[in-house]
């Protein structure tokens, strides 16, 4: 099945927030930017001022730079920064992607960046990846993250950890970077799928369990991916057919020490000659 990704949403900052913060659901918890459920991979840098919430934040301009938090809850409200320096991010929530473009011309602090009210009750994950790319007006490229607001819930520290059984591609327990497109189609998993063909984009799961299965989607314009477990590189994956293959083994590996892991699945960007693309699908996860 050829696929034709629409385009990014692209969101001014003040715009982001689809529900306004007055409507937002009661119980609101807010959490500080040092919190233990934010992970933080790249190189971000403290900032002192007092009039972020709690009197400091953490800001980086690093290409690849990600924070991301588990939490327990109904909704979420990124906090951070606008100002004349700062550039867009790419935020995941529960592997779906928006763009945010945090600039504005003059300098405001606890801003709501990102905003999504109404989850469904339980675990979640957002994910913020800074693009270090700035639009014509921004002198920089700079993303702060200041807080997080988390309506009816709490942040998980250490993240979320998938064990047994089907789990879809939008699970809390998957994170992704790059850019992934979301595939609505009954012939997928779940009814949907995620989709990437741009050299390092990359989705990982942490599960727990003695083996795993990627479940994809192949066509005649699938391309080439890596598979690391536990950050070690297992094979290099053709993902090629000339046919569809719906819902088909993309990778799988059992004997695993009963415990927790990582599988991770890399895009290269590259594809069979006889390929007209180079998507890689992903689909679900099956756990024993």
């Amino acid at each position: 099945m050829r696929y034709t990704p629409r385009a990014w949403v692209l969101l001014p900052a003040a715009m982001a927030c689809s529900v306004s913060l007055a409507l937002a659901q009661s119980g609101t918890t807010r959490i500080q930017e040092n919190d233990p459920s934010i992970a933080y991979t790249g190189t971000w840098y403290p900032n002192g001022e007092s009039p972020n919430s709690g009197g400091s934040a953490v800001l980086t301009n690093q290409k690849g730079a990600r924070a991301a938090l588990t939490f327990n809850g109904t909704g979420v409200t990124w906090i951070g920064v606008l100002d004349p320096y700062s550039g867009f991010a790419q935020v995941y929530l529960d592997g779906t992607l928006s763009t945010i473009d945090t600039y504005a011309l003059n300098t405001e602090y606890q801003q709501p960046l990102f905003a999504a009210h109404g989850l469904a009750a339980g675990p979640h994950t957002l994910s913020i990846e800074v693009l270090h790319v700035r639009d014509g007006n921004t002198e920089g490229s700079w993303v702060w993250i200041d807080a997080f607001d988390i309506e009816n819930g709490a942040g998980i520290p250490g993240g979320i950890t998938a064990s047994g059984g089907r789990i879809e591609q939008n699970s809390p327990a998957v994170s992704y970077s790059g850019t992934w497109f979301l595939n609505t189609n009954p012939m997928q998993s779940g009814g949907t799928a995620a989709l990437a063909m741009d050299i390092g984009s990359s989705a990982t799961i942490t599960f727990t369990g003695t083996g795993i299965r990627w479940i994809a989607y192949r066509d005649a314009w699938s391309g080439i991916a890596n598979v690391y477990l536990d950050g070690v590189m297992q094979t290099t994956v053709d993902t090629y057919v000339p046919v569809d293959l719906p819902q088909t083994t993309g990778f799988d590996i059992g004997g695993l020490n009963s415990g927790q892991h990582t599988l991770t699945i890399a895009v290269t960007g590259t594809h069979n000659p006889l390929s007209g693309g180079s998507w890689i699908w992903v689909d679900a996860f099956d756990i024993r």
